[in-house]
This record gives C-alpha cells, structure tokens and sequence, in this order.
C-alpha cells in the first residue's frame, strides 16, 4: 500500500507540473511581448549608399520597420500583424514596409490588415512584394501608401472564391447571392485603397472581379493615363471597338460569377441594336453633345464619394452600395474623370488590358507601367536608401504566435478533442482519481486559450463544454439511464466544441462562417467517433493496462487478503458470476462507484450505487447487471435490522 501511494503522489506531482507548464504556456503566448527587441533583427543603413535618388519629403523616413507576412493569411496573421505594428509605433518608428509573399487567405483577416495600416499611426507605409502578392495579399498591399516589388515579382488575382471544407472538395466560384454579401466590403476596401494612394480605380477593381473589360488610354495634352471601359470607349474613339490579345495574362480560368443575359431573344435584340448605338454615339460625338458614360449611375456622376462601377457587369454591387442600410459608403472621394462625348479626339489608345474573363495580375514590369509600383527594391540596403533610411528592424511572426497557428489547425484541434473526450471518460470511471481530469483540462486550455486569441473561442463556448460534461455526469452517476441530461449534455458539448471552430460576431448568412461551423461539426463529430474507438480499446483491453491497476480506489486490493478483480471489471466483464438479485457487501463507499464482495467475499468488484451513495459495509443487491457496468442498492432490511441492534 505504501509503495501505491507513493506511485499515486509521484503521478499528480508530474501530472500537476504537466498542467502547470500548459498554464505556464498559455500565459506566455497570451503575454508575447509587444516590443521589437524580442523578435527583431536591426540592421543600419549601408556606409556607402547606392546611388543618391529623389526622396519625396512623404516618404523619407530615418526609422523604417520592416514587418514580414509569409504564406496563407489567416486570423494568427492578422494577430500578429497587430502585434507588430503596435510595437512599431511603440518604438516610434517612421515607416512601415509590409514584405508581402504569399497566395492569399481568408477574407475577414485579409481586410483586418488592410484596416490596421490605414489606422496605424505611422501613417508612411510601403508594400514591398518580394516576390509575390497574390489574392489577400494583393489587397494588403494596395493598403499601402507605395508599392515597390522584387524582380521578378507578381501581383493580382483577388478574385472571391470558397474553399470548402479542409480543402478536400476544391475551390468554387461565388453565387449570386454569395457575390452580393462578400464582394461588396472588398470592393468598399480596394477603391478606398485606389482614391487615398492615387491608383487607377478600374484596374483595382478588375484585380478582384471578373467580367470587367478595360482599354488603356493615355490624354494627348498632358500625358494622364487611366483604364475605361466599353462604353468610355465609344465616348473617346469612333469606328469599330477594337480588341486583339489582352496585355495581361489570364490566371483563374474565366470562371463567370456576373449576370449576362443567354437567351436567344436578348442576344437577337442586342445584336440587332449594335450598329444603331455605335452610329448614335460617333454621330453624338462629332456634334459635340454632352453625353456622360452610360455605366455609371447618375449618383456616381454628381457624387464623388460614390462608387463608379468599371462595367455594368457590377451594377448588383452598385445596387448594394447605394442602399445606406448596408453602410458601405466611402470616404475618400473619386477623382477619375467622369467622360463625355466632349472628350472625343483628345485620347490616344495605348493598348487592350483584359478582356474580363479572369481577375488580372500584373508582373513587376506591368507594375510600374500601369502607375502600381514605384520602383525595384532587392534588398535591405536598397530598401535604406529608397527611404533615405538610418537604421531598418525587421519585425517577424515570434514563437508564441507559430505555436497558436499550429495548435488551431483543424487537424489538431480534432486531436486535442479526441484526447479530451477519452480524458473525461477515463476520469468517470475511474472514480474521480483527479489525473484524468487534470488531462482534460489542460487540454480544454489547449483548445479554448489559442482560438480566443484569434476570436474563435469565447465564454459561451467554455461554458457549454463544461455544462456538457456535467450534464453526462449527472445521467451517468446521479440518474442512471439516458434521459434528459443526457441529450442536454450531448447538446451542449457538441455545440460547444463546434463554436471553437466559428468566429465571433458573424451572421449565419455568411458563407464563411457556414464554412467554418460546417469544419468545425465534421471535426467534432470525426473527434467523437475517434474517441469512440478509443473508449471501445480502452474497455475491451482494461485488464492489460497498467496504468488503471495503479490507479484503483484505495482500500480496492480486496478484503482480508482476496484477490481483488480489476477496478473496470464493473463495466468491463459479464462473466455472470453477479447476475441481478447477487447479494453482497460494499468493501468501499460507493460515490457512486466503488467496490463490493460478492459469493461469501471471494469476488470483489467495481459497482455503482443505483441511487445515491452507499456507505462501507452496507449489504446491496445487484438491480442491473450488464457488460458494461453494475448496479445494486442498499438491502433496506438489513439497515433496519442494524439500525435496532444499535439501538
């Protein structure tokens, strides 16, 4: 007994230190450290500087942090993005230099940084591509107040698209409905990002829409060059439109996702009405007559702050921003020439950009050509000396904020469940031993702690896990069966696992948090069919496992001496050696599980008390008797009978 308890104590002190160091943990990725010294690398401005440049006094900067985003952006990104540039303004740093390499991520942490930039206090920020900048990293870096890029280097492609599921069914294209919820907040951030930093508003938008058709043109008096569409087109230039190869290549394999009328008839009437629009509109022009560009609204003609659509093919995002109950209105006010047929002759044609089957995406070269990128940028030092910059620090994603984005991946989310659920159950039928317990809750730390770091973990979610647990407690101790407490509990565990994998403050509308609450119920349910397997292992091989033989109640080694079976043997074996109506003795208090002797105290083993507790020494009679536990009640006239002896 001596040498047991002595393995109990070495158990929980290497159990609680175990927990200790999860808590430890968590405290320091909670409590990573917002200063730039801790993650930094610092580097001074070369002694020989390349060749001297103009500086505009807007970008000169002695202090310039460098913060690097690498690879799929997701809410850790985001975090850490925060993170840094908070400590970046801490330090009192004069500019920020986003270096962006990466294909994209999700949409909600993609616009999360954008906003950061534009409300940080450092208001000189740079977008350095190095080398590639593709879909929420495309719009990262049109939040910047300058794009400089790496040769080679590439950016574009931002087109909306769901990912279902681990990936595992591929990408697909927006519905309708899904189009008029998720790209009206991305429109609302790109345009924002083109009227602050002085880029063309039809470009950014063909960055992240399809089904926009562009010409390059260039005003013949003071050298302006802009994107127009068709209908600018027709406005400018008389004859024929005339198309041929697009400037820039294709990349998502013109998946359309607007509106455009098939049917025969409309395809009749717009063929038999093309000649007769394209003589009206040269006739209109050459006799001078005010004619504004018919796809835009009249709003976005006389209001500035309005959204402009680049074709018609956005009316339903038009439609959108025009309703004030959506609140996506603009700030920054549009300074694109609206065009007439006044403006005929007075533009050159410089070239066929898209012909809109795809979202764009421009090379380093095509960058700079089309007014995105202000230069090639290689290395640090060259970097210095586009600032005119004394000392560069590079900011990196630290440790804590790696551990946080491995501990919330899908994957092992489901495992952390999987070890909690068989945690619990160890725990229950092992009478309250306190080290199964202390297993679950260091993983309920693990799996609550790093998604409350990114929003998908809150109170509620803690809450309805541990009522989930208590409610299966009661009906499994307390209220013997499967009743209320039991569905309430399954409920309410399930549910609360599945709100781990959800963000906070959503709408059920929204496709991306219908993707993620379908993640989350396809994991929590695989968790529970895993720990399923495992409970079923667990029973089926009891007898062959040490650590339950360690771990028995105390005072389990039987009486007077008798081999004791083992503690599982209640809910392991029906070897029918205790069937319904065995009499025997409790050995141990029944809380509600314990030990008893059976046939003159040959046989001990682990029972239930039906209801209740029962004490040590108490005479029971089996009630249930199955292969998975037993239970018994006290013999009430045996308690009468000792009742009037003592008396």
């Amino acid at each position: 007994m001596y040498i047991k308890l002595n393995q109990h104590r070495l158990a929980f002190r290497i159990l609680n230190r175990a927990v200790l160091g999860v808590c430890i943990l968590l405290g320091l990725i909670a409590s990573s450290s917002g200063t730039l010294a801790d993650d930094s690398v610092v580097a001074a401005a070369p002694s020989t500087p390349p060749a001297m440049r103009f500086i505009p006094a807007a970008r000169q900067a002695d202090r310039i942090a460098v913060i690097t985003i690498e690879g799929a952006i997701d809410g850790v990104t985001a975090m850490s993005v925060k993170r840094r540039i908070e400590a970046a303004e801490a330090a009192g740093m004069d500019a920020l230099v986003l270096e962006i390499d990466s294909p994209g991520g999700g949409l909600g942490a993609v616009l999360e940084i954008s906003n950061m930039i534009k409300m940080s206090s450092i208001s000189n920020s740079v977008a350095w591509i190095r080398p590639e900048a593709f879909s929420g990293g495309a719009i990262i870096a049109l939040a910047c107040d300058e794009i400089v890029t790496s040769d080679p280097a590439s950016m574009g492609d931002a087109f909306i698209i769901l990912v279902h599921m681990f990936g595992l069914e591929g990408m697909q294209a927006l519905s309708p409905e899904e189009r008029t919820k998720l790209l009206p907040p991305l429109m609302a951030d790109v345009t924002d990002s083109a009227r602050r930093s002085g880029y063309d508003e039809y470009l950014v938008q063909a960055i992240v829409a399809d089904g926009i058709e562009l010409w390059f043109v260039e005003e013949i008096e003071t050298g302006h060059r802009l994107a127009i569409n068709e209908e600018e087109y027709k406005l400018l230039f008389a004859g024929d439109v005339v198309r041929g190869k697009p400037m820039l290549a294709e990349v998502t394999g013109g998946v359309q996702t607007y509106s455009n009328p098939t049917d025969e008839d409309a395809q009749e009437a717009e063929e038999g009405t093309e000649d007769e629009n394209e003589n009206e509109n040269e006739v209109d022009a050459r006799r001078g007559e005010d004619r504004p560009n018919d796809s835009q609204s009249e709003e976005a003609i006389n209001d500035p702050n309005a959204y402009r659509p680049a074709s018609p093919t956005l009316d339903d995002i038009e439609e959108v921003f025009a309703n004030p109950e959506e609140g996506f209105g603009l700030d920054s006010p549009s300074t694109r020439h609206v065009f007439s047929a006044a403006d005929f002759g007075k533009y050159r044609m410089l070239g066929y950009i898209t012909d809109g089957s795809a979202a764009i995406v421009m090379r380093d070269d095509q960058l700079a050509y089309f007014g995105f990128s202000s230069g090639i940028i290689q290395n640090d030092a060259e970097l210095s000396a586009f600032f005119g910059a004394k000392e560069l620090v590079r900011v990196r994603m630290n440790w804590s904020e790696k551990l946080v984005r491995f501990l919330v991946n899908p994957f092992v989310r489901g495992l952390i469940i999987v070890v909690l659920l068989i945690s619990v159950f160890i725990e229950m039928i092992m009478a309250g031993t306190g080290l199964a317990g202390a297993v679950a809750v260091a993983m309920l730390a693990l799996l609550l702690g790093p998604g409350a770091m990114i929003g998908l973990s809150g109170w509620w979610e803690l809450i309805a896990i541990v009522a989930g647990i208590v409610c299966l407690a009661i009906e499994a101790f307390v209220i013997p069966g499967f009743g209320v407490f039991g569905i309430i509990g399954l409920i309410a565990l399930f549910g609360g696992l599945i709100g781990t994998f959800v963000g906070s403050g959503g709408s059920m509308s929204n496709p991306q948090m219908q993707k993620d609450m379908m993640t989350g119920a396809v994991t929590v349910l695989l968790s529970f069919i895993t720990a399923g397997i495992g409970w079923w292992l667990i029973i089926k091989n009891a007898h062959e496992l040490p650590l339950f033989n360690k771990f028995i109640l105390s005072g389990a080694s039987g009486v007077g001496g008798m081999p004791a079976k083992s503690m599982l043997h209640a809910i392991v074996v029906d070897d029918g050696s205790v069937r319904v109506g065995s009499e025997g003795i409790t050995t141990t208090p029944l809380h509600p599980i314990g030990q008893a002797a059976f046939s003159d105290g040959d046989e001990i083993v682990d029972v239930y008390a039906a209801f209740g507790t029962i004490e040590q020494g108490v005479a029971i009679r089996v009630v249930s008797a199955t292969s998975m536990r037993i239970e018994v009640q006290a013999i009430e006239n045996n308690s009468d009978e000792n009742k009037e002896g003592n008396g």
